[in-house]
């Protein structure tokens, strides 16, 4: 009697669920709202491009030298 039970409501549950899942409200079934007009202000990435260069040629020199004075 216990499984018959256990199998009953499972099928109820499984059923009520997908049937919960599929429903859709009346204002779903129309398009997504436009997106904003405004956009954000765009940023400049490459602007200060060459003083990165430098930095990384500086700490690359540097970390070099520490090399070649720690084998010493």
């Amino acid at each position: 009697m216990r499984p018959q039970i256990v199998t009953k409501i499972t099928a109820l549950l499984f059923f009520l669920s997908s049937s919960l899942m599929l429903g859709q409200s009346p204002s779903a079934s129309s398009s997504p709202p436009p997106p904003p007009q405004r956009t954000p202000i765009e940023l400049p990435i490459d602007s200060s491009i060459y003083l990165l260069v430098i930095v990384g040629v500086i700490f690359g020199l540097y970390y070099i030298l520490k090399l070649k004075k720690s084998y010493k």
